[in-house]
């Protein structure tokens, strides 16, 4: 497992972790409070308030700082409705956050960045295994490289990968074998290094079976 397997698990660990702890904050908040319902007023570019009514028919007033971020989740308007917890034992102190669905959701993306650190990992050791196999076990050849080019076909954040077109014989039928090598995000020549040709490992039995040796063309290749 290389260090950057590693510390995404940490990350993980540490998302996870922050989302249950929020979850657990919040739902012991929610136990000692009470929840009704509150109109957004006085709003401005920086601040809004929330009027909210106890149970002890008192009006109350939840002030907040508007966020200024590009990036905020959302803006209050006047008239809006929004659900207030407020303390059972301190009507003042009250807030608008769900702190349980906020740390549900964290909980939640964490266990997917989890997932699919797993699979990176199963797909990693997945793929040393079937590459020691054909090493140990089958038959080397070359591929001669024949073309290499950028794929327009395909764009992932307004890029292009390179592919590499490959032929190569199987010496036992002189049959000839194509393939081309995809997602190559780095430009190929330097990390060919002059090469002009891949090694192949073919299965003895099967040549229709085969490892190419592209490791050094990135993780992404295939």
């Amino acid at each position: 497992m290389n260090t950057g397997t590693k510390i995404l698990f940490v990350i993980c660990a540490i998302i996870i972790a922050a989302g249950v702890a929020i979850y657990v904050e919040a739902s012991a908040y929610q136990k000692k409070s009470k929840i009704t319902q509150g109109t957004v007023v006085n709003t401005s570019m920086s601040r809004y308030e929330i009027k909210y009514t106890s149970d002890d028919g008192i009006e109350r007033t939840y002030k907040q700082p508007q966020s200024r971020s590009k990036h905020a989740v959302r803006t209050y308007r006047d008239g809006e409705i929004v659900k207030v917890f407020y303390l059972k034992d301190n009507p003042d102190e009250s807030t608008i956050y769900d702190g349980k669905k906020g740390g549900r959701n964290i909980v939640f993306w964490g266990s997917m960045l989890l997932l699919f650190n797993l699979y990176m990992v199963y797909t990693n050791r997945k793929r040393a295994k079937k590459s020691n196999s054909f090493r140990t076990t089958g038959r080397k050849v070359e591929a001669q490289i024949l073309k290499i080019d950028i794929d327009m076909e395909t764009t992932v954040m307004n890029r292009h990968p390179y592919y590499i077109l490959c032929k190569w014989v199987d010496p036992m039928s002189g049959r000839e074998y194509l393939h081309t090598i995809k997602y190559i995000w780095d430009e190929p020549k330097p990390l060919l290094a002059g090469r002009n040709t891949i090694d192949v490992y073919i299965d003895r039995n099967d040549p229709e079976k085969y490892f190419m040796d592209i490791e050094f063309l990135g993780p992404a290749a295939k």
